[in-house]
């Protein structure tokens, strides 16, 4: 099997490069970018993870059940983003 390439029900489906990722993301730690090139996931899966964790942050939406555990995973960590960066903004307020 070609790399970046997986088959589900016979189906290829194209896993996302950091060039996808950056695209979707803007710059994001290369650490978050590399958890997310691991999940396999395409760049169809991380818009869809994106667009849930930011009405869960912006509009308190339940979340709906992922279309895929690709998903899942991709939202878990830009969740886990999500929270060290609020973590992080308090602090940055005060150095300046």
């Amino acid at each position: 099997m070609a790399r970046g390439v997986h088959i589900f029900g016979g189906m290829p489906s194209n896993s996302a490069t950091a060039n996808d990722v950056n695209r979707l993301l803007g710059d994001v730690n290369p650490l978050v970018l590399e958890r997310i090139l691991e999940t396999g996931a395409t760049p169809d899966e991380i818009a869809e993870a994106l667009v849930v964790v930011e009405e869960e942050r912006g509009f308190g939406e339940e979340p709906h059940e992922p279309s895929s555990s690709r998903v899942a995973e991709v939202r878990s960590v830009l969740q886990e983003m999500s929270v060290l960066e609020s973590d992080i903004e308090p602090e940055e307020e005060d150095e300046l």
